[in-house]
This record gives structure tokens, sequence and C-alpha cells, in this order.
């Protein structure tokens, strides 16, 4: 796509996601948002958004005995048969292994066969902060370690914000996100596992994840929001590293648009739940999430929008009672004067006193004649 369209594309779906948030959304999205500071996060092991190689936890260096080396304790491995000792059996092997792992702080395993279900995460409260996205499964917030929508029968589970599209936007409290698909995910020679970075080569379907998170306007199931450090370039409510939860949001609307690649793509509109935790962040100035009831029909809740909206209808209430009286006295003054009635009698009388004058005079010189 030329540069030119690429921008009026973008330009073009910035304004349509404004409009669609300002009908669901808590505050005006045409106006600038204040600067937001963060709450310190719950916990978490944070790396940091510039190190993108360190996804995986540093391997420890140790040092090798050759005189003593062979097993998991350090100390040289002896047949117990020839020590004269009784074998261990399975289950002893297996204790001494997990209680190797439980020293050295490996991270635990993701229980099998986890129920699936919608809401929060008892245990889990808003604001933690996870380094990997494993970690952030293995709590049960948003199970898949790569997919940026969790699926269900029902609607969405979850989903993560991480990277992103430049013609989406993020207020926070609602914000627009663009659905999966239309990338080929098979690689090529030269970056043969590129997961989801390829770019859009085919248009979005409304099937998988797209589908589940269009159902979730039906059903009103609530989805989980995590949030994580790739976002930044694109939104100032991203983690500093990490991932965090922000809470639980609901999808308002969902639509279908032309995408920056020029493939079609599904877009959807999310708006945080206010029957929570407040969010994570603050915005300076006041101290306070601008999370609160809808106040006026307009879609925002700014008071300051609300009571600037109502002067300018008073105002033009007001032009229009003044114009019209302007009108009406200009009417009245260019249309002429209805003249009085007694003048009129007289006037009447003395045209009528005239013409017999007039009459008297002709019949007496026919007389005289």
């Amino acid at each position: 796509m030329p540069a030119n369209e690429y921008e009026q594309v973008r330009l073009k779906n910035l304004e349509d996601n404004r409009r669609i948030l300002a009908e669901i959304g808590l505050i005006n999205p045409y106006k600038s948002l204040p600067k937001v500071s963060f709450k310190k996060g719950i916990r978490g092991n944070k790396r940091k958004a510039e190190d993108s190689t360190s996804s995986r936890p540093v391997k420890k260096h140790v040092e090798l005995d050759p005189e003593n080396s062979g097993s998991l304790r350090g100390s040289r491995r002896r047949s117990a048969r020839v020590k004269g000792k009784e074998v261990q059996t399975e289950t002893e092997l297996k204790e001494e292994v997990d209680q190797w792992i439980n020293e050295n702080d490996a991270p635990a395993k993701v229980a099998p066969n986890r129920p699936n279900f919608y809401g929060a995460v008892p245990g889990v409260e808003v604001g933690t902060v996870w380094a990997t996205r494993m970690e952030c499964c293995r709590d049960g917030i948003h199970r898949p370690t790569v997919a940026g929508i969790h699926a269900g029968q029902d609607g969405s589970f979850s989903i993560a914000l991480s990277g992103g599209y430049e013609d989406n936007i993020d207020l926070g409290d609602c914000f627009t996100y663009t659905g999966e698909g239309g990338r080929d995910l098979k690689g090529t020679a030269n970056k043969p596992k590129n997961l989801r970075t390829a770019p859009q080569s085919k248009d979005q379907t409304l099937t998988r994840g797209n589908l589940a998170l269009s159902r979730n306007v039906e059903t009103g199931n609530p989805v989980r929001v995590i949030r994580g450090y790739k976002l930044q370039q694109f939104s100032q409510f991203a983690p500093e590293d990490g991932y965090r939860y922000d809470g639980l949001y609901t999808v308002e609307k969902y639509w279908s648009t032309t995408g920056q690649s020029g493939f079609l793509v599904w877009k959807f509109a999310l708006r945080r739940c206010t029957d929570q935790p407040p969010p994570p962040w603050t915005f300076e100035g006041d101290g306070q999430s601008l999370t609160e009831e809808i106040k006026s029909d307009s879609g925002f809740d700014s008071d300051e929008t609300a009571s600037q909206i109502s002067s300018s209808q008073s105002s033009s209430q007001s032009d229009a009672t003044t114009t019209q009286d302007e009108i009406q006295k200009k009417k009245k003054s260019e249309k002429p004067e209805a003249p009085d009635k007694e003048e009129t009698e007289n006037k009447i009388a003395e045209e009528t006193l005239e013409c017999k004058s007039d009459q008297t005079e002709k019949l007496n010189e026919i007389e005289a004649a």
C-alpha cells in the first residue's frame, strides 16, 4: 500500500475509533488525557522492556568438579548396589528431584485440565505484574502463551494487549482492539519462525478468536485484560516491563473495516467494568481514576464537557429566540399601519357631501339654461 494511502486509512480508522469510543466510552476521546501515573506493582519478576532476549530466566553458572560430578546434588554418583546400599525406588527418586527443583526456585508446573471460566481469578489482584506470559498462564489470568485471544464457547475468556496497531486507541478505561488472523504464520526461508509478527497477507475472518470475542457482546461475559510492555509504542497505559493484569472489560461493539495493510480486519471496542477494584493507574492532577458512570447522553463523563454542551445548546436557543423576535419586529415595521375607524368614516362623509354638492350645481345649471 502506498504511503499516502496507508496514512489515509490510518487516519480514517482513528477517526472511526474515536467516534465509537465516544458512543460507549467514559471520557472524551477527542480530548488529550492528562499524564498517567501507576501504582506500584503488586508482585512479579520484572524484565527490561528493551531486552527482548531475556524472556527466559538466566541459567545459573555451576562450577563442575571433575573429581566429584554426575549427581543433581553435586556429589559423585556411585552405584548403590556396589556400595551395598538399598536401591531407591522410583517414588523416592521423584521426591528427590522435586525437592531439588523447589530448592533451586524452578518455575512451578501448570496444573493439567484446569477448568476455564469467565470473570476474575480468585487470589489474583488487579495490578498484578508477571515477568513472562508463562507466569501469567500459570496463575490463570491469560492462559495462551502466544495467542492474544483465549476463546471459549460463550465468548473470550481473556485478551492480551502486547504490541498493537497504529490505528488502535487506548484510553485506559476503554480501548479498541484489532482481531487475529490474516497472517502467514509458517514464515519464510529468512524468517521461518515469525510467529505472529508476519505482515497481514489476507482478510481476517469472523472465526476462532474473533468469533469468540464477538459473542461477548451477546452474552455479556466479561473479558480479563492484560497489557504487555511491548504496547509502550502505542499506549501510555502499557507497563514499564512485564505483563500486568488490568481487570475486567466488556466488549461493547465489533465491526469490520479495511486495515492498514489493505485487507479486511475485525475491530472490537471494550470498556472497563465499574464493579471491581480501581485500575492500577491514576491521572495526575486529581489523583483519581476516570472510571465513572456515564453522566450524559453525549457519551462523555467529563463535567466540563457536559457543561460546555449545555451552554452551547442554551446559547443556540437564546440566539434563535432573539433572531425570531427581530424578524417579527421587521415584519411589523414593513407592514402599513391600519387607518383609524373614526378618521375613515369622516373621510367618507366628506367625499359624499362633495359629490352631492357637485350634483346640485349641475342641476342648477340645467334649470338656468
